[in-house]
């Protein structure tokens, strides 16, 4: 059986309850909005990516004879994404490797005498591998290459020149690592090793040269969207087939997952359709690397720039803007982050901090909870008070009987003097026998 105190106390709880988880539910009512995880991915990975200028020149001698025939140079544009804070880029080794840049020479010089009537250009161009070396100045050196490194970050347009460190060619790998002179830069995240699977998200960025001679200039990279294709291998190094769209000029670019994690570096196209396309996985990259000692933790640059982002997206105004600064305060010229705290600092005026947003709704939770429960406390004593059972006494009939004292009859009362209990006469001493006087008490 139920006390009716008992039933309301736990209506009074009840309602206390539901009044608070009412008053959470609410909340601000102007809070900011997170951004949106393809804003959060392109913000960490832009800083990072870079936009290659490349320049090779090359004699061209007879094989056999030395015999020199000519000079052919090129131009080109690439793409990278740093990988050290030290100045390690990582591109496609098709970039820059003396092999690959041979054959765009050939190709090139195959397009020049087919337009002047020689022959067709597959022809020529076979014959050009086979009968001529392209090789730099000095008789068996590489071709020379010259390689400047221009920073996206926020379209500041920092041109850094490159040091060639190592490449791999095309047919084995196609991965390429470049070094420039700076410290503390900002460098994307690697995926960790793991098999990639068919369905997983991509994200191809770089620089297509096409939409450079189509449109104005920009240090704006392109994003192009895709998923893992598949799996392959090319005389047994993998590369990995994705659907994101690719041109060319995007090579050496990263390719990166939902968590802006680089998988791998656009590669090649297969076909005409530019329905093939493929990247080198980040496996082959971390080979170069550990061959050669490069370290790819984020520095101090990058945990206050991207602690400043994850703040963002949770609505902590002002500890974006505080990380921002931090970041700026570590490295002035970080473009992405002059622009990310112009855009923290109107969220905040324009919308507060969603911590102190937060504190604001559990302190007045809080005292509404306590008000609650003091009134319900109250309310309760009222209705216990109200319902308590009355037990009816009757009054007694018949003769009182007379009191009596348990152990005898009750004593007297002593009488009192109005100047303190009334004196009371001494006992009578007893009396001895009387004894005859000893000679000793004789009078004489």
């Amino acid at each position: 059986m139920t006390r009716p105190w008992t039933r309301s106390w736990n209506t009074v709880l009840a309602g206390a309850v539901a009044g608070t988880a009412l008053l959470l539910s609410a909340g601000p009512a102007h809070a900011a909005e997170p951004s949106r995880p393809r804003e959060r991915v392109v913000a960490e990975v832009l800083p990072a990516v870079t936009y290659l200028e490349t320049r090779s020149e090359a004699v061209v001698r007879e094989r056999g004879t030395g015999r020199e025939i000519g000079t052919v140079a090129v131009t080109g544009s690439c793409s990278g994404v740093v990988v050290s804070n030290d100045g390690h880029i990582a591109t496609a080794g098709h970039c820059v490797h003396p092999d690959d840049i041979r054959n765009t020479m050939a190709r090139d010089l195959a397009t020049r005498l087919e337009a002047r009537g020689v022959g067709p250009r597959d022809r020529l161009y076979a014959f050009i591998l086979i009968r001529y070396e392209f090789q730099g100045r000095t008789p068996g050196t590489p071709i020379d290459r010259t390689v400047t490194a221009i920073r996206a970050d926020g379209g500041t347009g920092t041109r850094m020149p490159a040091r060639i460190v190592d490449a791999e060619p095309n047919r084995r790998g196609d991965v390429a690592l470049l070094d420039v002179d700076g410290t503390d830069l900002p460098a994307a995240t690697l995926a960790p090793a793991g098999e990639l699977t068919p369905g997983t998200p991509v994200t191809s960025v770089g620089y297509p040269a096409e939409r450079d001679r189509a449109l104005d200039p920009s240090r704006d990279p392109s994003w192009k969207d895709g998923t893992v294709s598949s799996v392959q291998t090319r005389g047994g190094i993998p590369f990995v087939e994705v659907s994101a769209a690719m041109a060319p000029g995007m090579s050496g670019g990263p390719a990166v997952d939902g968590e802006g994690r680089v998988i791998g570096l656009n590669s090649m196209g297969i076909g005409d359709s530019g329905s093939f396309n493929v990247v080198a996985p980040t496996s082959t990259l971390r080979t170069m690397l550990d061959r050669h000692g490069v370290r790819t933790e984020p520095g101090p640059v990058d945990l206050a720039y991207r602690a400043g982002l994850d703040h963002r997206v949770t609505g902590e105004n002002a500890d974006a803007v505080a990380a921002f600064r931090e970041t700026l305060r570590l490295r002035p010229d970080h473009g992405s982050a002059q622009d990310q705290l112009r855009r923290a600092e109107a969220a905040y005026a324009a919308d507060g901090d969603v911590s102190e947003q937060r504190a604001m709704v559990w302190g007045i939770s809080g005292g509404a909870l306590l008000l609650l429960l003091v009134v319900g406390a109250a309310v309760a004593v009222i209705v216990v008070r109200r319902r308590r059972p009355t037990v009816p006494v009757d009054p007694p009939t018949g003769p009182i009987p007379p009191l009596t004292w348990p152990h005898g009859p009750a004593p007297t009362p002593p009488v009192v003097s109005p100047f303190g209990t009334a004196p009371t006469a001494p006992a009578p001493r007893p009396s001895s026998p009387e004894v005859p006087p000893s000679k000793a008490d004789t009078v004489c």
